[in-house]
């Protein structure tokens, strides 16, 4: 097994409009992904030719995934696309959730925007959700650098998490334990709606 540091890894995030919690992921329509590995930056979008892209690269990519709540939303809203655009499920070799292992931790879960301010002082550009059909129609350079930001975020703070840095939470610090990728226990699985199993 490879030391922490040698972890190969990409941060993910996806941007959507619409839909409600009542048919989730159903409704939810994906606007942008974005992934970024080491320095290298990429958006993607629900177009077929670009959502195969996506596909491709999770198919192969040997390290881990990480996402910021990416098992409750991130992951089935892609999972869901996949299977409607390109008639196949999202395939993922090991998935790193860190609000998820955060969570596990402190008992509680905390938001990207205040995890990052207390422990890198770095902010989340501010949004409201409810703008993105209309920023991505018109100004869809504002949606990306939103998104760069956010996966920026979840990039720098797992990087932390390898080192064993700890995490600041505002009243508790949190030492999350870096992922091993000897096992099947880090293969993300998906039921029939979605859910990550």
């Amino acid at each position: 097994m490879l030391p922490p540091m040698d972890i190969r890894f990409c941060a993910l995030d996806v941007e959507t409009h619409g839909g409600t919690w009542q048919s989730f992921p159903e409704g939810f329509q994906l606007v942008l992904v974005g992934v970024r590995e080491g320095d290298a930056f990429a958006a993607y979008t629900a177009e077929p030719e670009s959502l195969a892209q996506l596909a491709g690269f999770l198919d192969d990519y040997p390290g881990v995934v990480v996402t910021y709540n990416g098992g409750f939303f991130d992951l089935p809203v892609l999972d869901w696309w996949f299977q409607r655009v390109l008639g196949r499920p999202l395939r993922v070799r090991h998935h790193y959730d860190l609000m998820k292992e955060i969570e596990k931790l402190a008992g509680y879960r905390i938001g990207l925007d205040r995890l990052a301010q207390y422990t890198i002082g770095a902010a989340k550009v501010p949004w409201d959700h409810r703008w993105n059909e209309r920023v991505w129609a018109e100004e869809p350079h504002r949606l990306i650098d939103y998104n760069r930001v956010d996966v920026d975020l979840t990039h720098d703070l797992f990087a932390r998490v390898l080192r064993g840095e700890q995490l600041f939470l505002g009243n508790t610090t949190v030492t999350p334990q870096a992922p091993s990728l000897d096992g099947a226990d880090r293969t993300t699985r998906t039921n029939e709606t979605g859910r990550l199993l």
